[in-house]
């Protein structure tokens, strides 16, 4: 069946599988618009000149069949879905796709990062994820585990010899998104891991993160700050 949750709230989904194939569909949306999309571009660039145009993959069908997700991407450009994601009421036959990491310390705690400044996002607090692009596709498919994991490493350090990784995967689906995760467990108190992953974060010449927020409750999500999947994922993990 397709996932088609009513209104733009996620609901989340516990899966035993995910399998993304690729496809080589050109996206028509995108191409009558390829004009207003540059300038768009164009006026970005100029506000945050970091911004990188690249490929990257968004979801043109998927289906959930018992506690098994499939999908098949295909491949934009950045600029594309940054438009799209302004004008997505126009288009709503593709989603936004992307990993996550919900990292949980010995308490139970999450960990989320808040993305630091001169960034698309700057100031959001969310699970480490990242949009799925060419590292990502091995053998005419998409390998989400390791895109989740590259993810993770380079946000907070943190690599899957350092964490148990919970079987399987929580999805947090809406009309426009689907944001797979994997729950990662740590031995570490929340405080612990919390200075561990700064401690990386204060090496890296070019840090994503400018902080993390531990997150112990469902009183402690807050809403200004994190995007819809972060606070559903987050419900779907902790007591009240």
């Amino acid at each position: 069946m397709s996932v088609q949750p009513s209104g733009d709230e996620p609901r989340c989904v516990r899966l035993a599988s995910c399998s993304f194939a690729v496809t080589d569909w050109e996206w028509p949306w995108a191409a009558e618009r390829a004009e207003t999309i540059a300038q768009d571009w164009a006026r970005r660039r100029a506000l945050l000149p970091q911004l990188f145009q690249g490929p990257i993959y968004m979801l043109s069908k998927q289906a959930i069949d018992g506690a098994a997700l499939t999908g098949t991407l295909f491949k934009t450009d950045f600029s594309s879905f940054l438009y799209w994601r302004d004008h997505r009421d126009e288009e709503k036959n593709v989603f936004e796709t992307f990993g996550a990491s919900l990292i949980r310390s010995a308490e139970g705690h999450v960990l989320l990062g808040r993305q630091g400044p001169g960034q698309l996002n700057s100031g959001r607090v969310y699970p480490p994820s990242g949009l799925i692009d060419n590292d990502d596709l091995h053998e005419g498919a998409i390998d989400i585990d390791a895109s989740i994991e590259r993810e993770l490493a380079e946000e907070t350090g943190l690599t899957p010899g350092l964490l148990e990784r919970v079987p399987g995967y929580i999805a947090a689906v809406s009309e426009w998104q689907v944001a797979v995760a994997i729950e990662w467990r740590s031995p570490l108190a929340a405080e612990v891991l919390r200075q561990r992953i700064l401690g990386f974060i204060d090496t890296d010449a070019q840090p994503e993160l400018d902080d993390i927020v531990i997150v112990r409750q469902r009183s402690d999500i807050d809403a200004r700050a994190m995007p819809g999947h972060a606070q559903a994922l987050l419900r779907t993990l902790l007591p009240t």
